[in-house]
């Protein structure tokens, strides 16, 4: 058996003793949740959203449009690029896609860190019970 191989059986027996040692409902949404994102196969990063144009003919402001178009971030800019209607459906359930990976994921981190705040004994917990407990809501002003 070489380093690797026993190292990653050491982290097997490491990762089965602690997952025992959680809340089971909390694991098994974790898994559900890896699994749907798993499952997710088109992902694009952006928005869709309808452009128009105005443009002057003949004295008249003309309204052109709409059309769809594919917005996002890139390098710090905002990129921009028009969809043909035979792409429409396609990108559309891609940056859908990305949507749902986002909330899947946002999800995970939470359990995953609800989680670690579980594991922690009491000495932690109490000094950072204000980051792993409900803040109580604040009363309206009179």
């Amino acid at each position: 058996m070489n380093c690797l191989d026993y190292c990653a059986m050491c982290c097997m027996v490491h990762i089965q003793h602690n997952q025992t040692m959680l809340s089971p409902s909390l694991q098994q949404e974790r898994a559900r949740l890896l699994e749907e994102m798993a499952h997710l196969d088109r992902m694009i990063r952006g928005h869709v959203s309808q452009q128009t144009c105005q443009i002057q003919r003949g004295g008249r402001t003309v309204t052109q449009g709409p059309y769809p178009l594919l917005q996002r971030r890139e390098n710090g800019r905002n990129n921009c690029q028009r969809v043909g209607a035979d792409e429409l459906d396609f990108i559309v359930q891609a940056v859908e896609g990305h949507d749902r990976f986002q909330t899947l994921a946002q999800r995970y981190a939470a359990l995953t860190e609800q989680m670690t705040w579980e594991e922690q004994g009491a000495e932690i917990k109490k000094k950072f019970q204000r980051f792993w407990r409900p803040t109580s809501r604040k009363r309206p002003f009179a």
